[in-house]
């Protein structure tokens, strides 16, 4: 028996995204498409999310944000707790809300995992915290050191610890911590794939070019007033342990507030930490066969606008 007209389900809207290694242009792309097309932004970035990180995580500029509707920004404290699925839970909701205006959704930003979770349905295990097991794991770190246990979570959950910096025992234990707890890995195939249409573009740079845009960037920030963000959140009272300042950036310039080091070295630990958070990028978005990479060369990525809006022009035909 077939289903009454009235009864259908409606279909679900069409997704994009803009995806690619930080530094690459992103934003700059998504900013032009929308001066050609109507279309609300959903920021896929686990740093962006935070508020008062804004210099050290590139964030959509306050210009950018009046002129196109950008969400997912600005949730948390740096100290609060958001999960990946609080992200998904509030994606979720945005994508129906932004195509019932009329607009298409259009997820841009470098964190493949929120992406990926978005469009592949990934079931979530988000796990309080255990003081007793993070207890027994600390202890081991401490008597056999962090590479045991950098093992076992690439073991358990090798999708979680590609992501993670296995250098640092702070992510390694609560990674590790929420995957025992949880009894299986924290993300995983389990729902549905997103089942609207899809498109997913990728932002294509020679690896010396990217490299040089991340140096530029590294430098604009530290120009831009870096060190008296960190300064403000410091004085705010937030600890530089906490996990959203440890990245690429506020680690260095809380050395430089400590006077530990010079801005000069801050800067060139920034560059080369923020070069291999984009190659973890790259390997991470290289795996996924749906996304088109579109080579943007040394020029601005706003040259392939035209190109990128006919190929969403035809996915929301």
């Amino acid at each position: 028996m077939s289903t009454p007209a009235h009864r259908r389900v409606p279909p679900a809207p069409p997704l994009a995204a803009i995806v690619g290694a930080t530094a690459s242009g992103k934003s700059e792309l998504a900013m032009a498409i929308a001066a050609r097309l109507p279309v609300e932004i959903l920021v896929a970035d686990s740093r962006q999310l935070y508020r008062g990180m804004d210099i050290g995580t590139a964030k959509p500029t306050a210009a950018d944000r009046r002129a196109v509707a950008h969400h997912l920004l600005d949730l948390a404290d740096p100290d609060g707790a958001f999960t990946l699925a609080d992200w998904l839970r509030s994606a979720r909701e945005l994508v129906p809300a932004i195509w019932s205006r009329g607009r298409l959704p259009l997820l841009v930003g470098g964190t493949g995992l929120y992406i990926s979770a978005l469009v592949d349905g990934y079931r979530l295990a988000a796990q309080p915290p255990s003081a007793e097991l993070r207890r027994e794991l600390t202890e081991e770190v401490e008597r056999a050191g962090l590479a045991p246990l950098a093992q076992r979570l690439a073991a358990l959950d090798p999708a979680t610890a590609s992501r993670t910096d296995l250098r640092n025992p702070r992510r390694v234990l609560r990674a590790l911590e929420q995957v025992i707890i949880g009894g299986h890995p924290l993300t995983q195939p389990g729902g549905e794939p997103w089942p609207g249409r899809l498109a997913l573009i990728g932002v294509e740079r020679p690896r010396g070019v990217l490299d040089q845009r991340i140096s530029d960037r590294a430098e604009a920030m530290f120009a831009g007033g870096l060190v008296d963000e960190g300064a403000r959140l410091r004085d705010a009272g937030y600890d530089p342990e906490l996990p959203p300042l440890t990245g690429h950036g506020y680690r260095e310039v809380f050395k430089v507030l400590a006077g530990e080091w010079t801005v000069t070295r801050a800067m060139a630990e920034t560059v080369r930490r923020t070069r291999q958070y984009a190659k973890r990028q790259l390997t991470w978005f290289r795996r996924d066969r749906r996304i088109v990479w579109l080579p943007a060369g040394d020029g601005p990525t706003s040259a392939l606008a035209d190109r990128v809006t006919d190929l969403l022009q035809r996915l929301t035909a």
